[in-house]
């Protein structure tokens, strides 16, 4: 048994997990969870991979057609027709990864929103306040607002330079 990136149709990574789930395939969908909607209700994790996620297979027993034409699946992951491996201590790092953001504060039902304040507590713009603008592609990457000379600035910045400020 080894694990797998399938690759899905857009926004079908959970009806995916759930037909694989189903079929009695171990998954794992690496997802960021969320705060609160615009309306006030808890809204859906989000994806971390948006259009992919893992599957422990045993190829010798399920073929790989049978996972390729399942609903809402693209295809499993392969270079040069040969379905690629995805080893355990990369699943394994994604896990605690994943749950490092969780635990920082970011993502733990206050995910930063554009205006929330913040303090940079690394690099040369150590002890400046800052504004939240958006989150860059890069997860680990953020836009801030700093101000310099009298005026606002953007910035980007490593997540883990920046602390909230509270109140």
């Amino acid at each position: 048994m080894h694990w797998y990136a399938v690759h899905t149709k857009p926004h079908q990574e959970r009806a995916v997990e759930g037909g694989l789930l189903n079929r009695g395939i171990e998954t794992y969908l690496p997802v960021l969870k969320p705060g609160r909607a615009r309306s006030g209700r808890p809204a859906h994790p989000t994806p971390f991979f948006s259009g992919y996620l893992f599957a422990r297979l045993d190829l010798t027993r399920i073929p790989l057609s049978s996972i390729n034409w399942s609903p809402g699946v693209n295809r499993v992951v392969s270079f040069g027709g040969q379905p690629v491996e995805v080893h355990e201590e990369v699943v394994d790092w994604l896990r605690r990864r994943l749950a490092q953001l969780d635990d920082s504060g970011y993502f733990h039902g206050l995910p930063l929103q554009s205006g929330d304040r913040l303090r940079i507590v690394q690099g040369p713009l150590r002890e400046l306040e800052a504004i939240f603008d958006q989150r860059l592609s890069s997860q680990d990457r953020v836009r801030v607002l700093v101000e310099i000379l009298g005026r606002l600035t953007t910035c980007d910045v490593d997540l883990d330079c920046l602390r909230r400020i509270d109140g």
